[in-house]
């Protein structure tokens, strides 16, 4: 088996770490089922209504854990990919920069008439400067991958 190069191995990093930001998506699922099962626990009024909210409310949280954990994964995945590995493609560049605005608007969301601002926030405004600052490297990366055809080739 060959080796791999450093810029394959931040790409892997790099697709591994954005394709583990689904993950809060589907820890909002679980907690959408414990939501459910606290519910049809309300709806019983037997000896059984506490033990069943306990463990639906338990089933929540820890569902809810996972998902921010394998996020924040990601995020530090993501994160190494493009500085130490200085991972560079265009659709690297345009998942910073949605990834970057989307997790500022979501941190600073008005929560009960206050402002609350959550871990995600430095994630978003250094995925954004950086790809702001660093446009030049990934548009020239992507510039680089593409292939003229033989018609536009002039050393033959």
């Amino acid at each position: 088996m060959g080796e791999t190069s450093p810029s394959q191995r931040g790409a892997l990093i790099a697709k591994l770490g954005a394709g583990m930001q689904v993950t809060p998506l589907l820890g909002i699922v679980a907690t959408m089922f414990g939501i459910a099962e606290i519910f049809a626990a309300l709806e019983t009024s037997d000896a059984s209504y506490s033990a069943r909210l306990s463990e639906a409310r338990g089933y929540m949280r820890n569902y809810t854990c996972i998902a921010v954990s394998m996020a924040l994964i990601g995020l530090v995945l993501v994160t190494v990919a493009i500085t130490a590995f200085r991972y560079r493609s265009k659709w690297m560049f345009k998942f910073l920069r949605f990834y970057g605005v989307l997790t500022i608007a979501l941190s600073l969301v008005l929560v009960f008439g206050q402002f609350k601002i959550n871990l995600y926030l430095p994630f978003g405004f250094y995925f954004l400067i950086f790809a702001q600052v660093k446009k030049g490297e990934f548009m020239q990366a992507a510039a680089a991958k593409r292939k003229l055809p033989a018609c536009y080739k002039l050393d033959d």
